[in-house]
């Protein structure tokens, strides 16, 4: 009998007494969901419902507080008081009901939660610290204080049992809140005997919260440790510290270690990291704590793909590995692995979506699975009444629009004008590696459904009317335009952003900051142009949240391209750009080629034609078509939507 690639991902496990039906844990991410209380609401049940259906092997929740006076986020959850159990009781039952354990993260939001913003208490720290979310202050906490959020360490532990949690995780990591604050030399300046200058003052308050917690629920629960391996700032803690005091922890009472790494920041780009902090990156400080220890380690970070986490697993590096944007991209991930199926793995593509939503819509949402947080309002349906459905355009949006009325149970005719499939996706994939394996699992499961494609097939209102469809949807993209500049017909000057037509000459100037407009020419100075980019407008990649951006300022500055906003353009000639930066004067820059990379807009055109040959069929517009520059998140967005309304009545 031939072995399972995934076969250690996929074994049994145990924490403590905590028997896992595999190696795969949900890392703990703030989603928002509860209620106003703090509570799993029947969001967060569904949400959670889907990933132990979908085969993951324990669940740990996100930042689960200790004190409701104390959250860390709006919408984040508690278990702080005993009303708090039911609600949370329902939560873990759902998930039980599916095979899956699962474990809150146990907090207390310290120096940096909302109490004085939300309830106008004072935060409680290891010293005078700023919050990293809002900057105030918090106090040093007293001995008294120190004690009196042990009890409610107490108290939480004792209603995290009669919720029916398998165990819990204590949250000690990334710098943050209570004991994480306590256990970061930069941010603990105490002189008593908590002090931050040695070992044994920082993991002291740890070891008494470990203590406290261990004489309410006896030594047969499970406690999980989430702790940062390496810190990677200025005078924070080092690989070699962390494996110091881990066998202190284990004599404290930790079953496991949860280790992550970096400290917290507004955008959290120290612990949920870009694609350009590479694969795994925690993996090395998880496997010196295991070589310290008896007790498992989880590793985490960046282990999207399941051969790289099986291949630590196989090494030895780590017990169990979590995953956290994976498991948001595909509930189904480990289900998956387990049929055999690992190329239907739909992959994250570190777009940050997931974090800037919660920035944007205090809810996580994700760009390639549109159904994550919308497990309720966005149920794939399934068709009381199959129709005839043509869909037009094969780019994001109409791949997913095609793959999911087929599912849906519809006949799908896909059309598009071009001889491949991918739209704007294949550019985009071009240019940012990993939107490559999202376009080619969309091109598969296409291929894989019933969906019956036409290639090289202009979608022309006759050719659409001859396949007398009861709905079509339109996913033929935005236009995009392109403004008028004196010397914008000149030889050396292109239109649109090709990423198989490198511009000649060294010097390139890029008019025009949109997203796609950053990344390439991100990738004409990866190939080593001297690349200016020129954007008349306010700010660049305005369609991304603040943590997508400042990644790309990051690269922007290793690449040394220099960016312009709130500029004019007002001339190209045969060797320069004449423009005005803000709040300057007139210049020139030198030009060896001119790349106008245009604004995307709305483009109903192929949509109305449609309506006008065919008034009685539904006809809907998705992506890109709708939006403007929607990305990636609008076309599943507005693809799921579009195919739920087919699915529940008449067209």
């Amino acid at each position: 009998m031939s072995v399972p690639p995934f076969d250690r991902l996929l074994s049994p496990g145990r924490i403590g007494t905590m028997a896992v039906r595999n190696r795969i844990v949900m890392s703990p991410m703030e989603t928002m969901y509860g209620t106003a209380e703090g509570l799993p609401s029947d969001r967060t049940v569904a949400y959670f419902t889907a990933r132990a259906e979908g085969g993951v092997g324990l669940i740990t929740v996100g930042a689960t507080g200790i004190d409701p006076l104390h959250p860390e986020t709006p919408g984040g959850l508690q278990i702080g008081t005993d009303a708090a159990v039911a609600a949370h009781r329902r939560l873990v039952e759902a998930v039980h009901d599916h095979g899956a354990r699962i474990q809150p993260q146990v907090v207390h939001a310290g120096p940096d939660g909302l109490g004085p913003e939300m309830h106008g208490l004072t935060s409680l720290g290891p010293s005078v610290i700023p919050s990293y979310l809002t900057g105030r202050p918090s106090a040093e906490a007293t001995k008294e204080q120190i004690a009196g959020i042990l009890d409610q360490f107490r108290a939480a532990a004792v209603r995290v049992r009669e919720a029916g949690y398998d165990g819990l995780e204590l949250h000690a990591a990334h710098g943050y809140m209570f004991l994480g604050s306590f256990l970061a030399p930069q941010r603990n300046r105490r002189g008593d005997r908590y002090r931050g200058t040695s070992v044994e003052g920082r993991v002291r308050v740890v070891l008494e919260a470990l203590a406290a917690i261990r004489g309410e629920v006896g030594s047969d629960f499970p406690i999980t440790l989430r702790i940062s391996g390496y810190e990677r700032v200025a005078a924070g803690r080092p690989v070699h510290d962390t494996a110091a005091i881990a066998p202190l922890l284990v004599q404290g009472g930790v079953d496991a270690f949860h280790v992550s790494g970096g400290v917290i920041d507004r955008l959290v780009t120290g612990m949920v990291n870009a694609a350009d902090a590479g694969d795994g990156l925690n993996v090395g400080a998880a496997a010196a704590v295991k070589e310290a220890v008896d007790v498992p380690v989880i590793a985490v970070g960046r282990l999207h793909d399941p051969v790289l986490a099986e291949a630590v697993l196989a090494d030895g590096r780590a017990d169990f590995v979590a995953m956290g944007r994976p498991l948001l991209a595909d509930p189904d991930l480990p289900r998956r692995l387990a049929h055999g199926e690992p190329e239907r793995v739909r992959r994250c593509i570190s777009c940050e979506n997931c974090i800037d939503t919660l920035e944007e819509k205090l809810a996580t949402e994700c760009a390639v699975n549109p159904f994550t947080g919308h497990e309720l309002d966005r149920v794939a349906p399934v068709a009381a009444l199959s129709r005839r459905v043509v869909v037009v355009g094969a780019g994001p949006a109409g791949l997913e629009t095609a793959r999911l009325a087929d599912a849906a149970g519809h006949d799908v005719v896909l059309l598009e004008r071009t001889g491949r499939l991918g739209g704007a996706l294949v550019a985009a994939s071009a240019v940012h590696a990993e939107n490559r394996p999202y376009l080619e699992w969309l091109a598969a499961e296409v291929e894989r459904s019933g969906v019956a494609v036409r290639l090289d097939c202009a979608a022309t209102p006759d050719v659409v009317a001859d396949l007398a469809p009861d709905a079509v949807v339109v996913a033929t993209g935005g236009a995009v335009v392109y403004p008028a500049i004196a010397g914008g017909d000149l030889g050396h000057v292109s239109r649109g952003l090709d990423p198989d037509q490198v511009p000649a000459g060294r010097r390139v100037v890029v008019v025009g900051g949109r997203l796609a407009a950053v990344e390439y020419a991100e990738m004409l100075a990866a190939r080593g142009r001297l690349v200016a980019l020129l954007e008349p407008g306010p700010e660049i990649a305005p369609e991304f949240g603040l943590k997508r951006r400042t990644e790309h300022f990051d690269r922007i500055d290793r690449l040394g391209i220099t960016v312009h906003v709130d500029c004019a353009v007002e001339e190209i000639t045969t060797g320069s750009v004449r423009y005005t930066p803000a709040h300057g004067t007139s210049r020139a820059l030198p030009a060896d080629a001119v790349v106008l990379a245009g604004t995307v807009v709305p483009d109903l055109a192929v949509a109305d034609a449609v309506v006008a040959r065919l008034p009685a069929a539904a006809v809907h517009t998705v992506g890109d078509a709708i939006l403007g520059p929607g990305l990636i998140r609008g076309a599943t967005a507005t693809a799921a939507q579009v195919v739920q309304t087919i699915g529940e009545g008449s067209p």
